[in-house]
């Protein structure tokens, strides 16, 4: 078994990057691989992100080694050190490996106008960010004596504007969502914005059922910020 370990802003959320992870371990194989999935829910990263964008789009520089960035770096940092001990703590002191899986999502909240657009300084930074986070998170670890046997892989997803983007990529046909709002491409999968009145049957069939390992081709080609986890 697999410990899957996720970090996220709400309950949807948290279903939703925990099918498409599933998706993309099975996606071109045929192994019935079974998983242990972890919902992180003590640890956030939304308020984080919103500060860094205020600063930084105040200042203009979005990167690296800029003041919002590095506020950011250490921010996320720090949320994957307690996310790793609640990880931890979930599957048993010393039981994780470099088999498993720590995915660290939040919802961007702030639309693309195309894809292309994803490379825009403001939106293209996230990333960066985050990766050099992880690799700080790493060199924590191993000034601790953890040996890279007992860490999990670390990876990273930022959706613009949210997490449905991966539904509305699954979909088929294709439902174009570039340039809406998160209130109107809710309207438009759900049927309502407000995801509480849902039953979770109607959640599972108007969004987890969509994404299988066999439409993680179509997210890797509509969703420009999901390719490197891909």
């Amino acid at each position: 078994m697999r410990n899957i370990g996720i970090v996220g802003d709400g309950p949807t959320d948290l279903d939703i990057f925990s099918k498409f992870i599933q998706s993309v371990l099975m996606n071109g194989t045929s192994n019935e691989e079974s998983f242990n999935i972890c919902k992180l829910r003590r640890q956030k990263l939304r308020d984080y992100i919103d500060i860094y964008w205020r600063a930084a789009t105040k200042i203009g520089n979005y990167y690296l080694p800029s003041a919002p960035a590095a506020e950011l770096q250490n921010n996320i940092t720090a949320t994957l050190t307690a996310a790793f001990a609640d990880f931890e703590s979930e599957v048993g002191i010393g039981e994780l490996s470099n088999r498993d899986i720590l995915l660290i999502t939040t919802d961007a909240e702030k639309s693309l106008s195309s894809a292309e657009a994803y490379f825009q300084d403001w939106s293209f930074s996230i990333s960066k960010i985050l990766l050099a986070a992880i690799d700080k998170f790493y060199a924590l670890k191993s000034k601790e004596g953890y040996l890279c046997e007992y860490l999990p892989v670390i990876v990273s997803l930022v959706c613009f504007p949210f997490s449905e983007v991966l539904v509305a990529a699954a979909k088929e046909p294709f439902i174009p969502y570039y340039g809406k709002k998160p209130a109107d491409l809710k309207q438009l999968l759900y049927g309502t914005t407000n995801l509480q009145e849902l039953r979770f049957e109607d959640f599972e069939a108007k969004a987890l059922n969509y994404i299988t390992p066999e439409s993680i081709s179509r997210i890797f080609s509509y969703v420009p910020e999901s390719r490197i986890l891909i």
